[in-house]
């Protein structure tokens, strides 16, 4: 195993997130009262880039953000949390991205973005990046910015022998070629229905959906499945990983944290299972706090903490 911290380029997106709070979802064309608005830190990638960071591994960040007040303050933030932010692109075209985020009484979630800066991220902007991602342990991506970028980035990883996990999410559609490029995705249950080309309605496990993904486009997939933990399907693995038994506050960034997780993980050398169960205790500590930003633990508190795996028999 490697003694070395994790070398991780995050790509992705910047956004403020605006959050509030409420009892429950309002219905169509119904106004509800919400509480505790704030004005935080987000988008995918920069939430990545921080979990990266802040759980061990050493983190190069490239985005886009405005030529305004927020992008000031998103490049400030993520050089004192210790992320390269040189790739950081700054747009006088557009404002930095933005995010509502709504969250309910049980901590569920509802999230609308405008993308604003994150689609002038370019395939170029990739292009003056390869010399960074060919020393990377593990390219890390989301859908939640430009695709031209994205699509660039897997295409210099997979050239260079770079693993690449891929975090479809927000969905968008990628030609199966380039996911084919890519290592592993880590696809929620909606996510992979939605790769497949399945109604989101349609009965099926995340076994099922797991195995399906890896016979498709024969590469790694490890399906998120929230309260159940992971599914693993790849080559060599076809197996539940449990989560651990937690209070859920906020479920808002646990994929991002999750992700995160599971490329630091495997970028120090440890295998696929035991990556993936440090991603989902990761992951169950991100749910017991409020926030996204703020919920991201530390590498201290995962491997410090005594949490008991859910469903294993205490007798």
């Amino acid at each position: 195993m490697k003694e070395t911290k994790s070398r991780i380029v995050v790509i992705g997106s910047y956004a403020v997130g605006m959050t509030m709070s409420c009892a429950r979802f309002p219905k169509s064309g119904e106004t509800v009262k919400g509480s505790g608005f704030r004005a935080l830190h987000g988008g995918k990638g920069s939430n990545q880039a921080i979990a990266v960071a802040r759980l061990g591994g050493n983190a190069v960040f490239g985005s886009c953000v405005g030529n305004d007040a927020f992008g000031d303050a998103a490049v400030e933030m993520l050089r004192a949390e210790g992320i390269d932010a040189r790739f950081v692109k700054r747009s006088d075209k557009v404002p930095t991205g933005v995010g509502f985020v709504v969250v309910d009484a049980t901590g569920n979630n509802e999230i609308v973005i405008d993308l604003g800066a994150n689609e002038f991220l370019f395939a170029q902007d990739m292009d003056a990046m390869k010399d960074t991602i060919a020393n990377s342990d593990i390219l890390l991506l989301q859908l939640e910015t430009n695709l031209e970028a994205v699509v660039r980035a897997i295409e210099l990883a997979h050239a260079q022998g770079v693993m690449t996990i891929l975090n479809p999410a927000p969905f968008q559609a990628l030609p199966d070629g380039v996911i084919r490029k890519t290592s592993i995705i880590t696809p929620n249950e909606t996510e992979a229905m939605e790769m497949l080309g399945l109604d989101r309605h349609t009965p099926v496990s995340g076994a099922e959906l797991a195995r399906r993904l890896h016979g498709h486009f024969g590469v790694t997939a490890v399906v998120t499945l929230g309260p159940d933990g992971a599914y693993i399907k790849s080559a060599e693995t076809d197996e539940a990983v449990p989560t651990y038994e937690i209070a859920v506050r906020d479920t808002t960034g646990a994929g991002d944290t999750f992700s995160a997780a599971l490329a630091v993980a495997l970028g120090e050398g440890k295998d696929l299972r035991t990556s993936v169960a440090f991603a989902n205790k990761a992951a169950s500590h991100s749910v017991s706090l409020e926030g996204v930003v703020e919920s991201i633990p530390t590498r201290h508190t995962v491997d410090s903490s005594d949490l008991k795996i859910k469903g294993r028999d205490r007798r």
